[in-house]
């Protein structure tokens, strides 16, 4: 099978080639067409004017906003769009983008107009279930992590480790089965557990894009559950002056205050942009206490540039982000009574009643720097791409130590990756388009000397290779999508044992992914698409060799425990490998249908899908473990089958031009269907309704306003509970409480529901936009389930955030 994919994918390339068409530049044939909009409403401009610069064609638009430029005698040029009352834009453009949506912003407006090429998805996947957050949206909450920035998206939501540690989560997977792609780069850190969160400044992008669906045919095997992909605002051509905006937002809860700053100019071939960004945050404050040890501080830049001349277009950038992020001092306690009363307590211990902006162990430091290099070369009717990206990965972290190992991180670890990607969208074929291409990664993975504690993580080399092919044709009343993949990873791993001694090992991996959807419009305002996809996934080195003490907890790699005599769980003295221990790739068969029904009145999205994971990894509690640094909670990973499906909604009303409502729900059910269990950290279902305001009064040009509520739901389908109480007496007594090494259970019980209200406000005066955000706007007392402190302290209370943003 993987042999047959390989020859179709080369048959296929090898006959493409031969494929080319004629050259429309030869015979004046060449064309292309779009709509001109108002951006802010959305709504068409009639008789707007398109003028190709240096000649005299030119077109209006007609009531719908839609115009067509024809027999023209390039395949690039620059073009004018002019609507009388709106601010004009001038934009190089080149045919293989053969449709435009131009959105023209008001005189009056600190809008821009912009020009968005091409009518395809972002994932170039014409089937796949995608949602964005517009620039606009993004702008009220840029500040944030990503993870919670994406929990704007129905059907994302987060893992967290405190209240700066957050990953997104797409429909309950998460870690390295979530692709990031930061300004078209796979972004690639230390991402194993909910300990480590993504290093993305969201300050600096212009847009987001969640995939949902089975992305893994394109992307491999990390977008095995999703695909987030950030856009940094586009370095345009033709701008003739320097120009960007500058921002600033402080809030109350931690006393935080963030800065930003963007900077931009285009030429007639060339253009060049940079960003600089920071933030400063202390510790966060529940209703009842602060979060001693919660404070933040993080610095990130960046700077780019484009050239582009007739059919070639390259950009380079470069950009860092250096984060150090404090973890709740209340987690770490000095005896097994401490731990058990930690658990139980209302107030975590180590708990100060005056604020600081100090950061004490346990902490982490962080700093991620990326170097990339990409380019795009129009044929007369295809498109070569590349993207070159070098990332260095820094790890530090910070644990509760004695003497002079308190100065000293417990885990130091240097990540450098090195990936390259090609793709061709090839020319139309008997009616099939779509694109060919190929990834090329590797990765070095280091412990640097110094910790005085034994590897977490072991050293490793990784290297990975993937083909894919995907097509798309238009048949009688729908569209079909078809994809296939290879993929072949090779590692070498190095590490030492508890007598530490030295353990190699070589690691090869290898499997064939596919494809099929289809899409159908629904009448004149309804759409459907539905995919049906798998995926896989090898297991990663902390899945396989993890070992110790990890923030606030303890983890054992697959191979790094073993089931003693007596029953109990611990460390082996000897690491397993494939032969004695085998674990086997992760393996996913998603369905996923998407219904979208969109007038001018309504806005309705249903997304179901099922998801069954063959070989799940998962961590699961094994017990109390105790250590020099004290006792903590142990995690074992293990692996089994599990059974994942859901529903996401999302219904928008316009009542008038002024207000809309929005009803937006998720419902997630995960099982373990081998044993017939649930899982610890599973996502918990929520609903929502949001009530927005715009219109431009009180001599303002634009006031936007919005109050919402989201409640939610307690996860009922959860293990259940042996607290560190119970296992201490069980111990004392000689009846251990856990009756098997593969009990499955959980540490405390899962949090009641609750409710949270947030609320917005922004005014737009010229080109200054003023801000006022609250957050839990009842100052409600809660615990997240999938927030690892939720065994220690409640989730932050009131914050009110101020904001002001010039563009100039």
């Amino acid at each position: 099978m993987k042999k047959l994919g390989l020859i179709f994918i080369f048959s296929l390339l090898f006959s493409v080639v031969y494929s080319q068409k004629k050259d429309c530049s030869l015979d004046c044939s060449c064309s292309f067409d779009g709509v001109i909009t108002d951006a802010q409403t959305g709504e068409p401009l009639a008789y707007a004017s398109v003028q190709v610069k240096g000649t005299e064609k030119g077109a209006l638009t007609n009531e719908k906003g839609y115009f067509i430029l024809e027999k023209l005698c390039s395949q690039e040029f620059d073009i004018l769009v002019s609507y009388v009352g709106y601010k004009s834009v001038v934009h190089h453009h080149d045919l293989f983008h053969k449709h435009m949506n131009v959105q023209l912003a008001e005189d009056d407006m600190i809008l821009e107009s912009v020009v968005v090429e091409g009518d395809k998805q972002q994932s170039g996947l014409s089937t796949a279930a995608e949602n964005k957050i517009s620039k606009q949206e993004l702008d009220l909450v840029k500040n944030e992590s990503l993870g919670d920035v994406l929990t704007n998206i129905t059907g994302v939501s987060t893992m967290k480790t405190g209240a700066n540690i957050v990953k997104p989560v797409i429909h309950g997977l998460y870690g390295n089965r979530i692709l990031i792609i930061n300004n078209g780069i796979r972004h690639e850190g230390q991402t194993w557990g909910s300990d480590h969160a993504p290093e993305i400044d969201v300050s600096q992008a212009d847009n987001v894009t969640v995939v949902k669906g089975a992305s893994a045919v394109k992307y491999g095997p990390d977008a095995m559950g999703g695909v987030v992909i950030l856009n940094p605002p586009k370095m345009e051509l033709l701008t003739g002056h320097l120009h960007g905006e500058a921002g600033v937002e402080a809030g109350s809860n931690g006393r935080s205050l963030n800065g930003n700053l963007l900077l931009q100019e285009g030429y007639k071939k060339w253009a060049w942009m940079a960003q600089l960004s920071g933030r400063q945050q202390g510790d966060m404050k529940t209703p009842d206490y602060y979060l001693t040890n919660t404070g933040a501080r993080e610095l990130s830049y960046m700077a780019g540039t484009r050239y582009h001349h007739k059919n070639i277009d390259l950009q380079l950038s470069y950009s860092h982000i250096g984060q150090e992020l404090g973890v709740l001092r209340g987690s770490v306690v000095g005896s097994l009574e401490d731990l058990a009363l930690a658990m139980q307590s209302e107030k975590p211990a180590y708990t100060n009643s005056d604020f600081s902006y100090d950061i004490n162990n346990p902490r982490q430091e962080v700093q991620h720097d990326v170097v990339t290099a990409k380019g795009e070369y129009n044929f007369s009717n295809s498109m070569l791409k590349f993207e070159y990206g070098f990332q260095a990965n820094r790890r530090k972290e910070f644990d509760v130590r004695r003497s002079n190992n308190n100065e000293l991180p417990s885990i130091d670890l240097e990540l450098f990756t090195h990936t390259l990607d090609l793709e061709w969208l090839h020319p139309e074929i008997n009616g099939w388009d779509g694109s060919i291409g190929g990834q090329w990664l590797y990765q070095d993975n280091n412990n640097v000397p110094g910790t005085n504690t034994v590897q977490f993580v072991p050293n490793y080399n990784n290297s990975r290779f993937g083909l894919y092919i995907t097509e798309s044709k238009p048949l009688d009343h729908f569209t079909l999508e078809v994809g296939v993949r290879y993929d072949y990873q090779q590692a070498n791993v190095r590490g030492r044992e508890n007598d530490n001694g030295i353990y190699r090992q070589d690691l090869t991996y290898n499997s064939v992914t596919g494809l099929i959807g289809i899409s159908k419009e629904l009448g004149q305002y309804g759409h459907f698409r539905t995919s049906i996809g798998s995926a896989w996934r090898p297991p990663n080195v902390a899945e396989l060799y993890s070992y110790g003490k990890h923030e606030n907890e303890v983890e054992y790699g697959f191979w790094r425990w073993e089931i003693k005599s007596a029953g109990a769980v611990g460390s082996s003295r000897d690491v397993a490998d494939q032969d004695s221990k085998p674990i086997d790739n992760e393996t996913s068969f998603k369905w996923l249908a998407t219904y979208n029904y969109k007038t001018s009145k309504h806005d309705l999205e249903i997304t179901p899908y099922v998801n069954y994971m063959g070989n799940y990894i998962y961590t699961r509690p094994g017990g109390i473990v105790s250590t020099v640094r004290g006792p903590f909670p142990y995690f074992l990973y293990d692996q089994t089958n599990a059974l994942f499906y859901g529903l996401d909604a999302s219904y928008i009303h316009h009542h008038n031009k002024t207000f809309s409502s929005q009803v937006r729900g998720s419902y997630l059910y995960v099982k373990d269907v081998s044993s017939d269990a649930y899982f610890v950290g599973i996502t918990s279902n929520k609903v929502g309704y949001k009530l927005n305001f715009e219109k431009s009064i009180l001599g303002f040009d634009n006031v936007n306003a919005s109050i919402e509520g989201n409640y939610i739901f307690k996860q009922y389908n959860a293990p259940k509970v042996i607290s560190p109480t119970e296992i201490i007496e069980g111990e004392e007594a000689g009846t251990p409480v856990i009756e098997n090494s593969n009990d499955r259970f959980d540490f405390a019980p899962a949090p009641d529901g609750y409710f949270l209200l947030d609320a917005q406000v922004n005014v737009t005066m010229g080109k200054l936009i003023l801000g006022l955000r609250g957050k839990n706007l009842l100052n409600t007392s809660y615990r997240d389930y999938t927030n690892s402190m939720r065994y220690y302290a409640d989730e932050p209370g009131l914050n009110v955030l101020f904001s002001a943003k010039y563009k100039f």
